[in-house]
């Protein structure tokens, strides 16, 4: 049966995939952009190279800022992610139960993952899933949920 609620599946189903058609254009046009603006400012180099301009700087200074001018409405869109970094969530276990003894307190997510990166360079695109993870060697370790806030204590 051919109905209404079927018609908006399609519809929606071909928006979407659009949608990822212009996403997948506006990436490559971008990465040729600024394959074009190095050049550009290889060139550059270049020819101040051979004339033995001393005013390079400038022009450089110039073109760079150029580069990296993006229009605000872009970047309120752009949704910055992390680089995926596998983990060995045992030895991060480890750290975690080091430093929950230390504390002799609980311990917020924030503030454990903060330590994490201060003392081991331990550094989650996501903090509450790579603790999760971690958390899965230690099962004597208590969460306790005060509003929205996360504890973590032995």
């Amino acid at each position: 049966m051919f109905n209404e609620r079927k018609a908006l599946q399609m519809t929606l189903q071909s928006l979407l995939e659009q949608r990822t058609v212009l996403r997948r254009q506006y990436v490559d046009q971008d990465k040729q952009l600024g394959m074009d603006i190095k050049q550009i400012l290889i060139r550059i180099r270049e020819l101040d190279g051979q004339e033995g301009m001393g005013g390079s700087e400038d022009a450089e200074e110039e073109a760079a800022t150029a580069a990296d001018e993006i229009p605000v409405e872009l970047t309120r869109r752009m949704k910055i992610r992390k680089a995926h970094i596998r983990h060995n969530y045992l030895e991060v276990a480890q750290h975690i139960e080091d430093l929950l003894r230390e504390s002799m307190m609980p311990m917020s997510l924030v503030e454990l993952c903060d330590e994490l990166k201060k003392r081991h360079k331990v550094d989650f695109a996501s903090p509450y899933i790579g603790v999760q993870k971690s958390l899965k060697y230690l099962p004597q370790v208590k969460i306790e949920k005060d509003g929205r806030k996360l504890t973590f204590s032995l």
